[in-house]
């Protein structure tokens, strides 16, 4: 398989779990998920013809992917979601490092085969790469939604 059908599979991984990510919070009506990453902000920004070398675009190419505010609390977080088929706890203190540099506070979302993981980056790094299961959403509703995610894999594996 070539290296660019390579490439497409993991964004269109990517963009599942992202699409997995906002629904499922959305589902529990209390949250207000807003994208808001690299993909959503900098095409424009780079349409403008700014220099690339800016320290501000460099910070805007791993922004979090999204801003979701809770509609309880009013507490604003922002999270970049990741697939990753298993967790692999080297792999997340490497993400958590890179985010950290630019956007601290921020959260990790991670979805996995096995399960949806989530914490604040700072707590990530402080734990050596490890990362609390998804809580924030009941159980019940994370299982239909990791369904979906199964079932996408086991269609791309034949």
């Amino acid at each position: 398989m070539s290296s660019n059908i390579d490439f497409t599979k993991s964004l269109v991984k990517g963009r599942i779990a992202e699409t997995i990510f906002s629904q499922m919070l959305r589902d529990t009506g209390e949250y207000t998920v807003l994208e808001f990453g690299y993909e959503k902000i900098v095409p424009e920004i780079m349409r403008q013809a700014y220099n690339h070398d800016n320290p501000v675009i460099e910070s805007l190419r791993v922004a979090p992917d999204f801003a979701v505010i809770n509609q309880n609390t009013k507490e604003v977080r922002l999270i970049e979601v990741k697939y990753r088929y298993r967790l692999d706890p080297s792999e997340v203190l490497d993400c958590a490092k890179k985010m950290h540099a630019s956007w601290n506070p921020s959260y990790l979302f991670i979805a996995t085969l096995g399960g949806f993981y989530f914490d604040e980056i700072e707590n990530i790094i402080n734990g050596n790469g490890y990362i609390k299961p998804f809580d924030a959403v009941p159980n019940e509703l994370q299982e239909k939604y990791l369904q979906i995610l199964k079932d996408f894999e086991k269609v791309n594996q034949t």
